[in-house]
């Protein structure tokens, strides 16, 4: 599935103004207004003073601990005969850091930068598993994300939401036997992902945050060589990714 340049564009720049223009709201007592508490009247408890779902203040920040379980590159080498090689990568983690706003009808948007790392599961090369391979791939990237809250009832204190991202991502790959490169590349490349889960509250104004999230880094150009010691060029490909996302978040 090809994602155009446009789709992007446009992402950034609603993310980018949505975030610009979150301020938080002043509301300003009315007819209804009930005034403080005096004498022997007790104040309300936590409950009746908050909102079930957090603290209402309009900016947060958290902590996420990525958990990568499934991580595969398969490319061909440019030129005759054309060789398949595929790299398969073994469980691996990461973290992010983000910072985000809360916008209008539930949705939320954050600035996050997310590092994974995982090593080597085993390579083939035309579909035979190559001996002595070993390696991994790293990546570091700044994202936009864009997030909706579902709404659910008070009596349910569990906040599913679900989202997607996009990005610049920076990966770093490197996988060979001693002799011979099989995969290479450092650069930029352009990354979204889609995402989904849910916050369960600890306090007003902190939750634990676990979420699903599947990710592409796209045509990442490979340096490889299927057979002998020369690096050549291979076909551009998509970098598929999936993983767990644990945390913390907490109001501000």
């Amino acid at each position: 599935m090809r994602v155009s340049g446009t789709f992007f564009a446009g992402f950034f720049l609603i993310a980018a103004g949505t975030m610009a223009m979150a301020q938080p709201i002043d509301v300003a007592p009315g007819d209804g207004y009930m005034p403080a508490p005096s004498g022997n009247v007790p104040p309300p408890s936590d409950d009746e003073a908050m909102p079930p779902h957090g603290s209402g203040l309009p900016y947060f920040t958290g902590l996420r601990g990525s958990f990568a379980f499934k991580d595969s590159a398969t490319v061909h080498t440019a030129g005759a005969p054309v060789h398949a090689v595929n790299a398969k990568y073994d469980i691996g983690g990461g973290g992010s850091l983000y910072y985000g706003a809360r916008l209008p009808m539930g949705l939320r948007v954050e600035l996050e930068g997310l590092y994974r790392y995982q090593p080597l599961q085993n390579l083939r090369v035309d579909n035979v598993k190559a001996a002595g391979v070993h390696g991994n791939a790293q990546m570091a990237a700044p994202m936009i994300n864009l997030l909706w809250e579902l709404p659910v009832t008070d009596d349910i204190p569990i906040q599913p939401l679900v989202g997607m991202g996009a990005g610049a991502a920076y990966t770093s790959t490197n996988v060979n036997d001693g002799t011979n490169t099989y995969l290479k590349h450092k650069g930029w490349n352009l990354a979204y992902s889609f995402m989904a889960g849910a916050n369960v509250p600890l306090s007003q104004s902190s939750r634990f945050s676990a979420m699903y999230r599947w990710m592409q880094v796209r045509d990442v150009q490979y340096g490889c060589a299927a057979t002998g010691a020369i690096l050549g060029g291979c076909y551009k490909t998509n970098v598929n990714s999936q993983g767990i996302d644990l945390g913390l978040e907490m109001d501000l």
